[in-house]
């Protein structure tokens, strides 16, 4: 798949082409928006089908982005920075960024569409068949905030700070959200192992 290919490739951008575009290389910069571009448009569809408005977004934070990339370590802080404008930009359009306290944070109202697909896995179909079922039930279960974390660590591969950053809470909350979504999804598939579950995650989530 073209999509999922390129969302690979923004995880292996070279330290020299973010440096180039750090240096104002107009080139390495348009490198980073067509390998970023399919990975936030995903991370958008998550919020709304408005693809119009997702894309609006995008185009903001990557121009927010050039004028502010000197103030930027560009291979520790980019993607996390990308992220966070990109969503708070779309939450603010779609009208659902609300500021909330840490206590009532997990519960907030929204959406946040972590989807299933059994296609994408064609070994053993029948067991990941029913383990697919069995795991779209659990996160039905979820919260969206506890949905996106578990995007944003397990597909992502963001750090609890970063998560903390984009969600605008303390890291001790980040890990209590995280440790509430996996003791559901435990106690729900009958799992002994967070790692199972989590890995079960990444293989199921529907990301094109």
């Amino acid at each position: 798949m073209v999509c999922g290919k390129r969302m690979e490739q923004s995880r292996n951008i070279s330290a020299a082409t973010w440096e180039a575009c750090k240096a104002g290389d107009k080139a390495a910069y348009a490198t980073i928006y067509t390998a970023y571009y399919p990975r936030l448009f995903n991370y958008g569809k998550k919020f709304t089908r408005d693809e119009q408005s997702i894309e609006d977004s995008i185009q903001e934070i990557f121009t927010a982005f050039w004028f502010s990339r000197q103030k930027l370590n560009m291979v520790r802080e980019v993607p996390a920075y990308l992220l966070t404008c990109f969503r708070n930009h779309l939450l603010n359009t779609i009208s659902k960024n609300r500021v909330t306290s840490s206590a009532d944070f997990e519960t907030e109202s929204g959406s946040f569409n972590l989807e299933m697909s059994v296609d994408q896995v064609m070994i053993n179909a029948e067991r990941i068949y029913e383990q697919s079922i069995n795991l779209r039930e659990s996160l039905e279960k979820l919260t969206p905030h506890q949905k996106e974390a578990l995007f944003l660590r397990f597909y992502e591969n963001l750090s609890y700070d970063q998560i903390a950053g984009i969600f605008g809470i303390s890291v001790k909350a980040t890990y209590k959200l995280m440790a509430r979504a996996v003791s559901e999804l435990r106690s729900v598939y009958k799992l002994k192992l967070a790692s199972t579950i989590l890995s079960l995650v990444g293989c199921f989530c529907q990301f094109c």
